[in-house]
């Protein structure tokens, strides 16, 4: 190893080794997120019950088994719920490493601290929720995918002819005995799965043996296989990896349209090119993959069809709805001051990247103008609208969302990157970006987790740009100088926003990236209240009273030791529990009230919030908020009350 590769592979983990500190230090010092303690309760049922239904609001399979797996291990506790997301948000740095092709080793590196130190990418690493697990298999599948279309580039295809035809033929005659029973013989699917599961991984054995012997590389049939691996386990995650399906597929069509490969298509399928049959090869191969292992992670059996149809259908009609009511509405730029406020140097660096990189390389300032002229006409629009209501039936922003309106020229923008840019790698990542942040603006499910989304690609984009620009600067020049400086500055914001955050302010409703619905630490002190108490009593058959249905989320998870717990409890009934939990509401008609004059004397108080949040002002950004989260104002809170009597 040269001095070159020994300072590389030195940086590079001591950043992972960074990345892992910050992960594991203090990881269950934070008491657990609303979202948490729903998810925690339903991966503890199936730990401790095996029960486990699907359900679109709280997403798919995956995690729920797979922390399981660690909770018998290492017992049910917050900090085993959130082993796996450190785990695996620290695991993403080594994927950067197959894209030393691409990034070179300054973009690894400069790639890997963004990574490692993201606020966002951080803050959900130490959260018990799917999206970091999304950003994991996004960013596998995006380096399979890479790896898979630079062998495409740089390598002939020699595969027999014969070999690949009895391929096709193997898979069409299984997929033909699953329907045919099923549809003529009418038997159910689950008759065929045992006679036919054996064959099914016979099938896929024979597959993998017979394109190596036609001079298929090996690779590229694991580059498959654990792309198909990749793509089941982000569908059986969460129902948004249906959004990256249609994405992806929508590049593959404008990548088709681009290399021409409709010319002549119809006479190369009627002579059997070599060529065509090897991409229907690969495509059949990939979604048998998919299949098996979506069907798995669904309904436990190999191929079950009408069950991975109905997860599919359940998901989309679900998340349809939630879109259609608008059940976490928000503003069309609702993930852009999160972005700016917490990954500065990424967000600039990566608008920069796509402006740098994006759309025909000699006409980019033509776009760029053509882009700034559509918004300021939609500008006046909205200006006049606001000035002369009567007009905005006569104008198209009247009709259109906001955030299509705003936004698509940044949809054109992708689109001609793709079909004009010569480098496949940089068109993607800016295509994957502005699609993604697009969707996801357009998406009235507006929740600061979801910036992951759009974040991993431009985070890349970033590192390319950032990696270039220092190749060409000279140091000691003054313009050196000045752009040396503001990288440290900017750079330095976003470690101390990133540590800020994740380590000081965990629980401040002031961070947006928390959501609302981030229980106040002192949520802990009642907690503590309650075991101290119970220890007292009977322990976990202590009896305990709880009056309001809003808190079972919560309590459910934090109460899951306990065998005595009374849930809705009417506030007027008899109230003689030595744990008693109660709502704190506005006005003198509230549980806490009502509960107080019902209790006799020897009952202490705790005053708690299970949540507390902002709505936010543009009056709020103040430079004390963009440093110390400082607001002029106390949060809102929905407040609880512990009445315990204790023997001492």
């Amino acid at each position: 190893m040269n001095k070159k590769n020994f300072a590389f592979y030195t940086g590079f983990f001591l950043l992972v080794a960074i990345a892992f500190l910050l992960r594991f230090y203090r990881l269950d010092e934070r008491v657990f997120h609303h979202d948490e303690a729903a998810v925690g309760y339903f991966t503890y049922k199936l730990f401790n019950d095996h029960i486990y239904n699907y359900d679109p609001a709280f997403h798919g399979p995956f995690m729920y088994y797979a922390t399981t797996e660690i909770f018998k291990r290492f017992g049910d506790s917050i900090y085993s719920a959130r082993l796996l997301p450190a785990i695996l948000g620290s695991a993403m740095l080594f994927f950067l490493l197959p894209l030393q092709k691409y990034l070179g080793k300054k973009g690894i590196l400069i790639a890997a601290f963004f990574l490692a130190l993201s606020p966002s990418f951080l803050y959900y690493s130490r959260f018990y929720r799917e999206d970091i697990f999304i950003s994991f298999f996004s960013l596998l599948l995006f380096v399979c995918a890479i790896k898979f279309a630079g062998d495409y580039s740089n390598e002939r295809i020699t595969q027999k002819r014969h070999y690949l035809l009895t391929v096709i033929f193997l898979i069409i005659l299984i997929a033909a005995s699953w329907v045919i029973p099923a549809v003529f013989l009418k038997l159910s699917l689950l008759l065929t799965f045992r006679g036919l599961t054996y064959v099914s991984i016979a099938l896929l054995a024979l597959c993998f043996i017979l394109l190596i012997n036609g001079g298929y590389p090996v690779r590229k049939v694991v580059y498959l296989i654990i792309s198909a691996l990749a793509l089941a386990s982000l569908a059986a995650l969460k129902e948004n990896a249906y959004v990256a399906m249609a994405l992806i597929g929508f590049f593959l069509f404008l990548l088709f349209i681009k290399e021409k490969c409709y010319i002549g298509l119809i006479g190369k399928i009627k002579s059997l090119d070599n060529a065509v049959i090897v991409v229907f090869t690969e495509v059949i191969l990939f979604i048998f993959v998919f299949a098996i292992f979506f069907s798995m992670y669904y309904t436990g059996n190999f191929l079950d069809l009408h069950g991975m149809t109905d997860a599919f259908m359940k998901a989309i009609s679900h998340w349809y709805e939630m879109h259609k009511i608008e059940r976490m509405a928000g503003p069309f730029f609702f993930y852009l001051p999160i972005m700016a406020l917490y990954e500065l140097p990424i967000f600039i660096l990566g608008i920069l990247g796509i402006a740098h990189y994006g759309g025909i390389q000699k006409k980019n300032e033509r776009i760029l103008i053509a882009i700034l002229s559509y918004w300021i006409i939609m500008d006046i629009m909205y200006y006049l609208k606001s000035i002369y209501p009567d007009t905005g039936r006569f104008l198209p922003i009247t009709y259109i969302p906001d955030s299509i309106i705003i936004y698509l020229p940044l949809l054109i923008y992708a689109i001609i990157t793709v079909l004009r840019s010569s480098n496949l790698f940089l068109s993607f990542l800016v295509y994957w970006a502005l699609t993604n942040f697009v969707v996801y603006s357009y998406i009235q499910e507006k929740v600061p987790w979801l910036v992951l989304n759009p974040l991993l690609p431009l985070l890349i984009i970033a590192a390319v740009y950032l990696c270039e620009i220092l190749s060409g600067m000279n140091f000691k020049s003054h313009n050196g100088i000045i752009r040396t400086s503001l990288i440290i500055i900017a750079a330095s914001f976003f470690i101390y926003s990133s540590v800020g955050l994740n380590f000081y302010r965990y629980t401040d409703p002031a961070e947006p990236l928390i959501q609302a619905s981030q229980p106040p630490q002192k949520f802990s002190l009642l907690l503590e209240k309650i075991n101290e108490v119970s220890l007292q009593y009977q322990g976990n058959s202590t009896d305990i009273q709880i009056t309001d249905g809003e808190l079972e989320t919560q309590f459910l998870w934090y109460l899951r030791h306990f065998d005595r717990v009374q849930w809705r409890v009417n506030v007027d009934s008899t109230l003689d529990a030595p744990l008693i939990i109660v709502h704190d509401g506005d006005g003198n008609d509230s549980d806490a009230i009502i509960a107080k004059q019902n209790l006799h004397s020897d009952y202490d108080r705790l005053d708690s919030a299970k949540m507390s949040w902002y709505w936010f002002k543009p009056s709020d950004i103040t430079l004390d908020y963009i440093l110390f989260r400082k607001m002029d104002r106390a949060p809102s809170e929905y407040r609880v009350v512990l009445f315990s009597k204790p023997k001492s």
